[in-house]
């Protein structure tokens, strides 16, 4: 899957992922570009947010907080949303389970 992106792309997939478990507080989001691609969605969702990815959670809070963040740039870079939705959809309803979970503690 990863194979398909840019170089580009890669090493800003590999910089969120990396920050993203490091916990930290200002991520570097990626370009809009990259966050409309399909393929891109799906590596963001396949090491950050699938129950294959990581093996480490990040603390439920700061799950919520990217994912909302994430959401919504994703959201705003789509132009095309019959062509460009892909992993969109995957990463709301991953971020409701999160909120559920939230609630429930």
């Amino acid at each position: 899957m990863e194979s398909q992106l840019s170089a580009s792309a890669r090493q800003q997939l590999d910089r969120f992922v990396r920050q993203y478990l490091q916990l930290q507080l200002n991520l570097d989001y990626p370009d809009e570009e990259h966050l409309r691609n399909d393929t891109f969605q799906l590596s963001l969702h396949s090491h950050l947010f699938s129950e294959n990815g990581t093996k480490n959670a990040s603390p439920v809070r700061y799950q919520l907080r990217v994912l909302k963040e994430l959401t919504s740039r994703i959201e705003q870079s789509i132009q095309d949303w019959e062509e460009e939705v892909c992993c969109f959809l995957q990463i709301i309803s991953y971020m409701a389970n999160v909120v559920h979970i939230c609630i429930t503690f």
